[in-house]
């Protein structure tokens, strides 16, 4: 009985789901990134095929709780980051494969946003500038493989990965609705 009344509780607690962008996948599906607002913020979700789950799903027990840092579809992919304390952005690139259609994600946390996507069929490359300087290279190269997943460590390098056989996209940090510079816009 005590377990029952815990769920209802919770239930009448949970606070609606915002939507902060959409995308359209491959295979005609849709991914949602939904916010829950929170004292310090919002804890963040993803939404496929009708299912919601925990944005980060790399860290599933970790509570991450901060404001939207860039929110942006890239070829069939959803590219987004949430400051949640300085100095580090937490972020996920999501896409539908476009050839067997499994979902496919990089999980990354670095001190500054994406700026390129290289993808094709086999493979996702999300390449970070590095400021932080954790490593002595120009660049952070986090990437995807659909035979073999995302490896444990983003690559280090001083160049652009080559794009051969890749596209390359610019990841670009659109303006969104709730923020400071869109509320200027219309004032």
């Amino acid at each position: 009985m005590t377990f029952v009344l815990l769920l209802v509780t919770e239930a009448a607690n949970a606070k609606p789901l915002k939507l902060v962008r959409a995308c359209q996948l491959d295979g005609g599906s849709r991914v949602a990134l939904l916010a829950e607002p929170a004292v310090d913020g919002s804890r963040f979700y993803l939404k496929i095929d009708g299912r919601t789950e925990k944005a980060f799903a790399d860290m599933p027990d970790a509570d991450f709780v901060g404001t939207v840092a860039l929110g942006t579809c890239v070829d069939h992919s959803l590219v987004f980051a949430i400051s949640y304390g300085p100095p580090y952005l937490k972020g996920v690139v999501v896409r539908k494969n476009p050839d067997n259609h499994r979902i496919e994600r990089i999980d990354f946390a670095e001190k500054a946003l994406p700026r390129w996507l290289y993808v094709n069929s086999k493979e996702m490359r999300l390449v970070i500038p590095n400021i932080g300087y954790e490593v002595p290279s120009r660049y952070i190269v986090y990437q995807y493989s659909a035979a073999d997943g995302q490896p444990t460590e983003p690559l280090a390098s001083d160049t652009l990965p080559d794009a051969r056989g890749l596209k390359k996209f610019a990841v670009t940090k659109p303006i969104l609705e709730d923020s400071p510079a869109f509320r200027r816009m219309r004032q």
